[in-house]
């Protein structure tokens, strides 16, 4: 499929950028999914807060390491080095470098689904606290009371999946590692470790906030201030990067060059953006109890892990650079190495059907928002008081739903 005009032509070639076509209820869905959790956000029982008996941080920047998480870090250290390395320098096509399928690909999903399954996973993997704590010299500051700069650098993170044509060629994601990279090193040096990683580096944040839930810890969290800033900007981000994907999309912005199809797409995204933060923001603002406002922020964490783990799905992605995967990690860079087997053998474009992968992704987005929707009201006895929660949820499932169908 072709978007662009004259000389500015615009191609989505790679396997993963191919989604069929499924004709579903969509007004009906969303509805319906909306509805069904408002019901259960202000039907569950609540409960009072209990006593934190786990002990032990996590977050990747607070306390001392064990011996394995410094090891698991160094193999994270290794493995981004290798696909800064693969982007930059290895084979310039997508199917033969490592970079692509693992940075882009597999990472955001595997990361955001082990988080909310298992816990902090966060803390064992962090590869740029790991260097933090090599070169960012002792810990000078505190931790902020505050994420609202990790909101702002999440928006071009967001742009960049959701906006640039290109974020899947090698050159473009070896590049955008090694600058998120410096930036976020270059921070923890600059403001001490601790400091920029609680305040100004959006994935580990929001990675350390989905670890809450399985070890029933979110329940009892307290936000920080701009976390609902901080989630709408993902969540808003990721849910246009699908909108951008659509028939409707691409007829609107047919016959455009490149460059104003690039300056209508970066208007949406930010549009896109101001409206979900702006719209958790006032739900947090709609309850004068502390409990309440709370709760919204508390169900916005798993709907945003959620929203990774099927934007991540949507053509196919994770799936196909599963099976390229073996291949890639025997020839990362492409030299034709072939030490398990080439990457594009046996490979299948689309190895769930149309409807097939569309279930999956209504389910999984069904079920992590029955859950955040349990958990984000547990403080909160009056029912009144959570209409904001369940106005919020109802908000995001809605939205979650629609964008999922109409890509």
């Amino acid at each position: 499929m072709l978007l662009g005009a004259g000389a500015a032509t615009v191609p989505f070639a790679h396997p993963v950028a191919g989604h069929p076509h499924v004709d579903i209820p969509i007004a009906l869905i969303a509805s319906a999914g909306a509805l069904v959790v408002l019901v259960v956000a202000l039907a569950v029982p609540g409960r009072r807060p209990r006593a934190i008996t786990e002990a032990g941080p996590v977050t990747s920047w607070e306390g001392s390491l064990s011996t394995t998480q410094v090891v698991t870090r160094v193999l994270a250290v290794f493995v981004l080095l290798i696909c800064i390395a693969a982007g930059r320098l290895g084979a310039d096509a997508e199917l033969d470098n490592l970079a692509p399928a693992l940075a882009i690909g597999l990472a955001p999903a595997i990361l955001a689904a082990a988080a909310l399954l298992i816990g902090p996973v966060w803390r064992w993997v962090d590869p740029w606290d790991a260097v933090g704590r090599v070169v960012g010299g002792t810990e000078r500051n505190p931790c902020p009371a505050t994420v609202w700069p990790a909101a702002a650098v999440a928006v071009p993170l967001m742009w960049y999946f959701s906006v640039y044509l290109d974020a899947l060629t090698p050159r473009a994601v070896g590049a955008v590692l090694a600058i998120y990279t410096i930036v976020t090193v270059g921070g923890c040096v600059a403001f001490g470790r601790g400091r920029w990683l609680a305040s100004a580096e959006p994935i580990g944040i929001a990675l350390s906030w989905i670890g809450l839930l399985p070890r029933r810890r979110l329940a009892d969290w307290v936000p920080p201030r701009g976390a609902e800033a901080l989630l709408g900007v993902l969540a808003g981000g990721l849910l246009f990067g699908l909108a951008r994907r659509t028939e409707t999309w691409t007829e609107l912005t047919t016959g455009m060059s490149l460059t104003r199809f690039t300056v209508y797409a970066s208007v949406g995204l930010v549009v896109t953006c101001l409206v979900f933060a702006g719209f958790l923001l006032l739900m947090g603002m709609a309850a004068d109890l502390v409990a309440s406002r709370a709760g919204v922020a508390r169900a916005a964490v798993p709907a945003v892990a959620a929203i990774v783990v099927v934007v991540s799905l949507s053509r196919d992605r994770l799936f196909v650079s599963a099976q390229l995967l073996p291949g890639l990690l025997g020839d990362p860079f492409g030299l034709g190495w072939d030490l398990f087997g080439p990457a594009i053998d046996g490979l299948d474009p689309d190895p769930l059907s149309a409807r097939n992968m569309l279930v999956l992704q209504l389910g999984i987005i069904g079920l992590v928002m029955l859950v955040a929707a349990v958990v984000a009201v547990r403080r909160v006895e009056d029912r009144v008081r959570r209409l904001p929660i369940g106005i919020a949820l109802m908000y995001l499932t809605a939205a979650s739903v629609v964008a999922v169908a109409i890509h």
